[in-house]
This record gives C-alpha cells, sequence and structure tokens, in this order.
C-alpha cells in the first residue's frame, strides 16, 4: 500500500454517493508498500479501505482476476477483502482517473518485522498451506506478470544504475540471473512441482493476526499461476529472515512443519524449493532495485531497501537451505 494519487474530501464524497456505506466523515492515507494508493475511508456507517489502482504495477484488466481468487478462497474459509458493489451492483469504479474499489476492512493487523516470532511463520505456514490446497479449486489463470521474463527486462532496466546502489552489483545480477534461469523449471514440463493459483505477494505486512494467530490475508494484486513451492519460497525469504536479514532456522522449520502438516511437498518440491529461494530473492531485489532508482519524494510511498533482498539472494546462493 501507498499514496500516489491525491484525492480530495468532494471526490471522494462524490465517489461514495455511488454506494450504499453512508456518508464521508474522514479518510487518511496509508503510506505502507509500493504499488497502490491506499486510503482509510471513514463513513457514517464504517470503516472501509479504498484502493486505486495505479497503471505502473496493476493492469486494470486483471482486477477480476484478483477479485474473483480473493472471492474464492473467501468461500472456502479464509478471511480475505471483498470488493464492495455500488448502487448499481458494480465492484470497480472510477476515481481521479484510476480504476477504484472500496473494500470490507477486516480485523487483525500485521506484525512488524521486529516482532516476528516462530509462532506467528507457524500460523502463517499453515494458512499459507490452507490457501494452497484451497486454490486448487480455482477455475482461472493468470500468467506470472513478475515471473522470470520480467526478471531479465528489470535487469536490462536497472543495469545502467545498479552500480549506483552497491558497487559491482549489475554483473552480479547479471551472472546470478543467467545461472538461476538455466535451471528454473517449466510450467509444462515439471508434474512434479504443483502449479496452481498463488498470492505471490504474501509479505508480512499483507497477514494479519489476532491473539499471534493468522486472521486474514489482503493485497492479491500480484496472484497469477505459478508454482505453488515458488510462492512459500517467496514467503520464506520475507517470514524467516531477523530484522537484520539473518536467515532463522527456528522460523524456518516452524513456518516448513506448520506448511507440511497442512499440504506436504513433493519431493520434486523439496528438491526445487532452493532454487526457487534464489528466484524469488532476485525478483524482489530487481523490483527493488527499481523502485530505488525510480522514487519520487513527493509520493508518500518509503522504498524499501534492496539491500534486504541482496543479502539474502547471497545466502541462498552460498550457504542455502538445510534440512528441507
Amino acid at each position: 500500500m501507498a499514496v500516489y494519487t491525491q484525492i480530495s474530501s468532494k471526490q471522494l464524497t462524490d465517489f461514495l454517493n455511488q454506494y450504499d456505506l453512508g456518508t464521508l466523515v474522514s479518510y487518511e492515507g496509508i503510506a505502507q508498500g509500493v504499488s497502490n494508493t491506499n486510503y482509510h475511508v471513514f463513513t457514517s456507517k464504517g470503516r472501509y479501505i479504498l484502493t486505486l489502482f495505479e497503471e505502473r504495477r496493476v493492469n486494470e484488466a486483471d482486477l477480476p482476476f484478483f477479485f474473483s481468487f480473493s472471492e474464492h478462497l473467501s468461500k472456502k474459509g479464509l478471511l480475505t477483502p471483498r470488493a464492495l458493489p455500488n448502487k448499481k451492483g458494480e465492484a470497480i469504479g472510477r476515481l481521479a482517473g484510476k480504476a477504484a474499489v472500496l473494500l470490507n476492512f477486516l480485523e487483525g493487523r500485521d506484525i512488524p518485522k521486529s516482532d516476528l516470532t516462530a509462532g506467528h511463520c507457524a500460523s502463517f505456514g499453515a494458512g499459507l498451506a490452507r490457501m494452497h490446497v484451497a486454490a486448487e479449486g480455482f477455475g482461472f489463470m493468470r500468467k506470472n506478470s513478475m515471473g522470470p521474463e520480467k526478471w531479465v527486462s528489470l535487469a536490462d532496466k536497472t543495469a545502467e544504475g545498479a552500480d549506483s546502489f552497491k558497487s559491482g552489483l549489475c554483473s552480479f545480477i547479471a551472472n546470478e540471473l543467467e545461472e538461476i534461469l538455466s535451471l528454473w523449471p517449466s510450467q509444462d514440463h515439471s508434474p512434479g512441482i504443483p502449479v496452481g493459483t498463488i498470492h505471490a505477494d504474501a509479505f508480512p505486512d499483507n497477514v494479519f493476526f489476532i491473539d499471534g494467530q493468522m486472521s486474514a490475508v489482503i493485497d492479491f494484486y500480484f496472484s497469477c499461476t505459478d508454482f505453488f513451492a515458488y510462492d512459500l519460497a517467496l514467503c520464506i525469504n520475507s517470514w524467516c529472515f531477523t530484522p537484520d536479514h539473518a536467515f532463522s532456522p527456528e522460523r524456518f522449520f516452524s513456518l516448513m512443519n506448520a506448511y507440511n502438516v497442512v499440504r506436504t511437498l513433493t519431493v520434486e518440491e523439496k528438491s526445487v524449493l532452493p532454487l526457487f529461494c534464489r528466484g524469488a530473492a532476485m525478483r524482489i531485489l530487481l523490483t527493488r532495485l527499481e523502485e530505488y532508482l525510480e522514487h519520487d519524494p513527493e509520493t508518500l510511498m518509503v522504498p524499501h531497501d534492496p539491500g534486504e533482498y541482496l543479502t539474502k539472494l547471497k545466502f541462498h546462493k552460498e550457504e542455502g537451505l538445510a534440512g528441507v
């Protein structure tokens, strides 16, 4: 979440008039995140989340897929956001020239990285596995727009500026990316590595907890068709390292053990997981590097540190997961 597009109270009031959600009381921008513009909206009838979709990351044509998947998981018992319909029954409207939705407010809170425990990781691991099991019945497909093909274009796009962040980074990325891609499995020819709809962005700030237990998952705007184990790898990288970016075996085994109780990984998935962790680290390194190089200080978005995922990528390259 972030704030790229500023809106006035009149614009928001006019937008709310299209809904039966009460009159505007107040609203405030949400500065976390990097992809879309988000606001807390308080009306006479309750609290909602307003999202305006920025073209830089989200294709408006993909929105029905995202919300269909979120709704599918909700019907399977997971607490996820719903796009609320307006008086015409339309879930997606327009505000400030952008596609926009009002979402139900979900109880719970995300856990800051500094406060994450092995217990949180275990609860999330089980929840992630439940998502993957539930996703197996979802009938739509969407290519991963942030998959390996995108990594290549991002590497090219950031090559000129990479060394301004860290000397030698451009050549490191090029060499590491070449090796990862040479080993990457094909979705069409890897029957032992199941494919389905994944969240692809289940970072700790997109997962809510109540009393130490996972309560809800939000922000489905990267969801796509890909390997379940790749989704797990993205989560290992974001949940199983300490705030100073050191790998935490305790968090890792807590997450993995809880995941396997609900959905047992295949032998092939376990074998490819270290590679997927390298690829997942590369994916986030490149998007963060792009954000770092293109950051506009006029927005309320605070760019994430690319160095965090450079450290994680080097860990997976040099040490890797033990006891997977």
